[in-house]
């Protein structure tokens, strides 16, 4: 059975080869419904804006993610650890609680996010 790693947009767009670097392997990728909103603003930029490339990236992206959980559950808490200043990085920030809360590793393309709880993984 694959162990479970909770993802936040950068770690579903490195899972999916969006980003280079190292991606965790034999694992379930989880990640929030959130998360999908913030791939695809990346991918809508990385593409100029071109709908067809736009639509075919994003699926290929969120395609790698095994489960989706809603994040309203998580928005004050994430709001309270990450300040009101982390605008770019709530996303990030709300990952990290649902991999607190399910006891999991998170695997993030943000430096900002740190616990003492779970392991934090990058793909550098």
């Amino acid at each position: 059975m694959p162990s479970s790693v909770v993802c936040d947009a950068g770690g579903v767009l490195a899972v999916a080869g969006v980003l280079k670097g190292a991606v965790p392997t034999d694992s379930e990728f989880l990640a929030l419904d959130w998360s999908a909103m913030t791939v695809g603003r990346f991918v809508a930029v990385r593409h100029g804006g071109n709908r067809e490339r736009i639509q075919v990236e994003i699926g290929l992206a969120l395609s790698v993610v095994h489960e989706w959980f809603p994040v309203r559950t998580f928005v004050a808490e994430s709001i309270s650890r990450a300040g009101l200043g982390a605008v770019d990085a709530l996303d990030s920030w709300s990952a990290l609680v649902l991999a607190e809360h399910l006891d999991l590793p998170l695997f993030t393309a943000s430096d900002e996010v740190i616990s003492s709880r779970i392991e934090i993984r990058r793909p550098w």
